[in-house]
């Protein structure tokens, strides 16, 4: 199950950290806790071990012996009872000598365990009588053999090890109540503390609701106010913000200029027939009208159909029709076509085309390479040159086209690629455009890709650089 709320999922993470965190704790506490209480048995077996060892090398007599060994090992008033048995073991014959008698040997050797070597000693859990023990084995040579064959003396003590169990089963008890209570509290504390620390996204969840149409520009966060962790986060809101802006305002730009657009030659439509419908008019009259309202609606249909090419490419149409595509075929089409207009104008051609690859839709690039060149003929003084040129540089392919019509103002060199954006003064010649060429222009370059650049001045005149990948680096521009 995928969790939406990001409260819950930082909830579940602290929480699951600190119960791995108290587990850890308590496993080291219980760890720690149960050795201690066996150390506390180990220490006084071992030091109750020294003391037997010494009363049996007295030379007491053996009942009276035992006495003192039991007065010593189970006073009056003891807490716990610790019980022992002493023999001697002829290691030749493995004969049992009792001396202070008990059935401890018999419980170890029920459990296999192994007998410590001369000088030495063990430690083990024993069970008896179905209680727990933790006993101490010592063998000793015996001192007072002085035969030929080698006998060991044995001492056992056991004393009950419940008690440490119990202590044990105490400490659990305490550290899982102690963990629950650890784990609750951290879960609830978290609550709380998310709260508080949520506050700067409230906050700013808050201020993204007031957000309207109207006020998209006037969104601005003051920095000693936001946090520092949130600070890209609202960097790259604010930068959002400010795209969308951007956006609509230029959406709302199109949309006035394409109404001013439309509304001229609609305008002038309806007043050449208004006029022709005032009162009876020749017929010369009416075939004129006739033919200048067509010409009217040959502007709007022509201004209609690039608003339409323009929104596809926005939407990237065309983009799965490509091919491999010769850059001097296209550019010879194109200026082939244009033929006529060369001629008018009495232009002189300067070509320098190589032979380049891209992919790209054929029919778009017919069209960008067009426009550029057909705004080169427009704008260009008649009896200049024009250049067309390829050049082919690493994996990339860059057409200049140059003519001497260099009038454009450095601050307005950018504005032209904007849709209805016509140059006032420097380059209107009445050319009867609609200011769209070269937004249509860049908007195949972008999606083939590329980049269009424009540079004007009186000496060199205005040139347009289209940029383009190579085919084999050419993909769709997302």
């Amino acid at each position: 199950m995928r969790l939406k709320s990001l409260k819950i999922r930082i909830r579940i993470c602290i929480a699951v950290l600190t119960t791995a965190v108290v587990t850890v704790l308590s496993g080291v506490a219980y760890h720690e806790f149960r050795e201690s209480l066996w150390r506390n048995l180990d220490v006084t077996l071992q030091s109750d071990l020294q003391q037997i060892r010494s009363l049996l090398l007295t030379n007491v007599a053996d009942d009276e012996m035992e006495r003192e060994i039991h007065s010593f090992l189970n006073p009056k008033g003891a807490f716990q009872k610790i019980d022992y048995q002493v023999w001697v073991e002829n290691t030749v014959d493995n004969e049992m000598h009792p001396l202070i008698t008990s059935d401890i040997y018999d419980a170890l050797a029920r459990q296999k365990i192994a007998p410590p070597s001369p000088g030495d000693f063990i430690l083990a859990d024993l069970e008896r009588h179905n209680k727990t023990y933790r006993v101490i084995w010592a063998a000793y040579t015996n001192p007072d053999d002085v035969s030929q064959t080698a006998s060991r003396l044995n001492i056992a003590l056991a004393l009950s090890s419940e008690h440490a169990y119990s202590e044990v089963g105490e400490f659990v008890r305490v550290l899982v109540i102690a963990s629950a209570i650890v784990i609750w509290a951290a879960f609830g504390l978290t609550h709380r503390i998310l709260r508080w620390g949520l506050i700067p996204i409230d906050s700013l969840a808050e201020r993204m609701n007031q957000i309207t149409q109207e006020n998209l520009n006037a969104i601005k966060q003051e920095d000693d106010r936001i946090h520092q962790e949130l600070r890209p986060f609202v960097k790259s809101w604010e930068a959002m913000l400010a795209r969308l802006a951007d956006a609509m305002n230029e959406q709302k730009r199109f949309i006035a200029d394409a109404a001013h657009e439309l509304k001229t030659p609609v305008t002038l439509l309806k007043s050449t027939l208004q006029l022709a419908h005032s009162r009876k008019r020749t017929t010369d009259y009416y075939e004129e009208t006739i033919s200048n309202a067509l010409e009217d609606i040959e502007r709007l249909n022509s201004l209609i159909g690039q608003l339409l090419h323009l929104s596809r490419l926005e939407n990237r149409e065309g983009i799965d029709q490509w091919e491999t595509l010769g850059v001097d075929e296209i550019l010879e089409d194109v200026i082939e076509s244009y033929k006529p207009l060369w001629q008018e104008k009495e232009f002189i051609l300067d070509r320098r085309l190589h032979h380049a690859e891209i992919n790209g839709n054929a029919f778009q690039m017919r069209q960008l390479f067009g426009n550029l060149i057909d705004n080169a003929i427009k704008f260009a003084p008649p009896r200049t040159t024009i250049t067309v040129a390829v050049q082919v540089e690493h994996s990339r392919v860059a057409v200049r086209i140059q003519d001497e019509g260099g009038s454009i103002p450095e601050q307005e060199c950018q504005l032209l690629f904007n849709r209805f954006y016509r140059v006032s003064k420097a380059r209107d010649r009445d050319s009867g455009g609609s200011g769209l060429g070269l937004a249509i222009a860049q908007g195949i370059a972008k999606l083939h890709a590329g980049s269009i650049t424009v540079t004007s001045n009186r000496q060199d005149g205005t040139t347009f650089v289209v940029v383009l990948p190579l085919s084999d680096a050419a993909q769709p521009c997302g």
